[in-house]
């Protein structure tokens, strides 16, 4: 097996340190004005770390094309406070795990403990198999924040009445719906009124 030198593997873990800060941090807060439209409409404030980006940016396109009048804005519902503290905790017990597994610094000896024979021949383990460690490591505590970040909430509203959520029907409508429910609430807003 090859083996790499320790400014190699530091290297590497500064650098998946960086971009998963950057994922976290600086992807939360988008620069919105580069969202701004020609018409002056305002930004849609939506984070592009979520599942549901991609089909609210196809929605809101095509609704704009349909009915240009209309406002549309976008924003991420926020985590349980549980998950919300769970998410952080595990991306710093990954950040955690990184640091250990490149400096093979071994944990059972910060915590004055003895390892099991399993743990042992994990920690073994890792430390012949740095790298692939540190993806496995990544990968999994990244597939877990999002579990635990991740609400799943697909929400629309038309002045501020809600006429449709994933929470409550269990699935994200097809553009076809969108546009009958669309149709159905202006037309009622528009209909005469009898006195």
């Amino acid at each position: 097996m090859a083996e790499f030198s320790g400014g190699g593997l530091l290297a590497a873990l500064l650098l998946f340190t960086a971009l998963t800060v950057k994922d976290v941090y600086v992807g939360m807060h988008r620069d919105q004005s580069r969202d701004q439209q020609e018409q002056g409409r305002p930004a849609k404030p939506w984070s592009s770390s979520g599942s549901y980006s991609k089909v609210f940016q196809d929605y809101s396109r095509a609704i704009n094309q349909i009915y240009p009048e209309l406002r549309i804005e976008g924003s991420n519902y926020p985590p349980t406070t549980l998950n919300k503290y769970l998410g952080n905790l595990i991306f710093y017990l990954k950040l955690l795990a990184l640091v250990l597994i490149v400096s093979g610094t071994s944990p059972f000896r910060l915590l004055n403990t003895e390892p099991t024979e399993s743990w042992a021949r994990i920690w073994t383990w890792t430390q012949q198999n740095k790298i692939f460690s540190c993806l496995m490591a990544f990968f999994i505590c990244n597939m877990l924040e999002t579990h635990f970040l991740s609400t799943g909430a697909f929400e629309i509203s038309l002045n501020d009445v809600p006429v449709w959520s994933k929470l409550q029907s269990g699935y994200v409508l097809n553009i076809q719906e969108l546009f009958q429910i669309l149709d159905s609430h202006l037309k009622m807003n528009q209909a005469p009124v009898f006195t």
